[in-house]
């Protein structure tokens, strides 16, 4: 290969990285990070199955590709995949039928430890990057991540499962931002998690000043990684991700991993992320042979930047953890991301706790089939 056409990234695991190429000239549909997990409480898909299989029945109705750009199976949660597949029966099918027919790619995301059944079982065509044409590249996105990009290749499961876990048998979330997930055991984590920084910089100063080395800087670099998911780049990624649509050699970069739509353009191309399928999310992403365009398939809501819009004015970026602790704590336990939530958090709560209601919403409506013109 010449280095234009070595994978941007590797896979992990001493792995060879799979590039799969298909044409730009086609309609495409993208979604990422469903989460399937073993359909139980803290399966954060939220059986949301008939809407995602209607997605699929589209995208066989026009003869389109479906691209998953990972983190399809939340392995973590759910254990097993017979687990998975006992909960997710005809979703699975309608995926492994779209895959049969060779209109499926996988791109591998951060979740996904075992890629054999999604290529063996389901008949998926998996791989590390998928490139459209020659100025989209397609990846799950955890290689922009600052904290996974280093973990993944080394393994990051067992610290996964136990965050599963926790929120399985306390039956809470614990999660990012805490403005949506406003829970009293996510507020006292992060309420330790300042108490547990202000000790290890102190004992660190401490160190020094006895002539020890000693570095916090870790702890704090990590916990700056929590505050700008807070404050609205989710996982950290979307700079180094636009920056690769600037600087590199695919104009366009889209992924998922953040769970954040968007489509945010850049002269001839730009960022684009499919956001998720987890709580009361059903994001997708169309390819028009020359576009993207985002959309949520329950609500029929298009996204544009304007969840971006702060990142790229660029002052999230000026703030560390501290901070935001400092403008956003507000003593016993009171955030005031949370708390200016409160008059909608109630119907939030009960919008994303409650599967029924999920399964009763009809989908979005879509514009109708067009015919391809001779």
């Amino acid at each position: 290969m010449t280095p234009m056409q070595q994978p941007l990234f590797a896979g992990w695991n001493d792995r060879p990285s799979v590039v799969e190429r298909i044409a730009s000239d086609q309609r495409i549909w993208f979604v990422s990070d469903m989460h399937l997990g073993d359909g139980t409480r803290c399966d954060v898909f939220f059986g949301k199955d008939k809407h995602l299989v209607s997605l699929c029945e589209r995208v066989e109705e026009e003869g389109a590709i479906l691209v998953v750009l990972g983190d399809a199976i939340d392995f973590n949660q759910a254990w097993s995949f017979t687990r998975v597949l006992r909960a997710h029966q005809e979703l699975l099918s309608a995926l492994s039928r779209l895959g049969r027919d060779g209109r499926l790619f996988y791109v591998i995301g951060n979740h996904d430890y075992d890629i054999t059944l999604y290529r063996e079982i389901l008949n998926f065509r998996v791989c590390d990057e998928l490139h459209i044409g020659p100025d989209v590249i397609a990846l799950h996105g955890w290689q922009f991540d600052p904290y996974l990009a280093k973990t993944v290749p080394m393994g990051h499961m067992w610290s996964t499962t136990a965050h599963h876990l926790v929120e399985r048998y306390l039956n809470t979330w614990l999660r990012i931002p805490i403005g949506e997930f406003y829970t009293m055991s996510n507020r006292l984590m992060f309420w330790l998690a300042h108490k547990i920084a202000l000790v290890g910089n102190a004992w660190t100063s401490l160190l020094r000043m006895v002539g020890f080395e000693a570095d916090s800087d870790p702890l704090n670099k990590y916990l700056d990684y929590w505050a700008r998911g807070n404050m609205g780049d989710p996982m950290g990624i979307f700079r180094p991700a636009y920056e690769q649509s600037q600087k590199g050699p695919w104009p366009w970069v889209i992924c998922g991993h953040s769970h954040l739509p968007g489509v945010v353009p850049l002269g001839r191309g730009g960022y684009v992320n499919t956001g998720s399928w987890t709580f009361a999310s059903s994001h997708y992403v169309i390819w028009d042979r020359d576009h993207f365009t985002a959309h949520d398939w329950i609500t029929g809501r298009e996204f544009h930047q304007e969840f971006y819009e702060p990142l790229l004015d660029g002052w999230i970026y000026e703030r560390d953890f501290f901070q935001w602790w400092r403008e956003n704590y507000m003593g016993f336990l009171r955030f005031r991301e949370g708390e200016e939530r409160k008059g909608r958090l109630r119907g939030w709560e009960s919008y994303v706790r409650d599967y029924q209601y999920l399964s009763q919403l009809r989908p979005g409506r879509l514009e109708p089939l067009r015919s391809e013109e001779p």
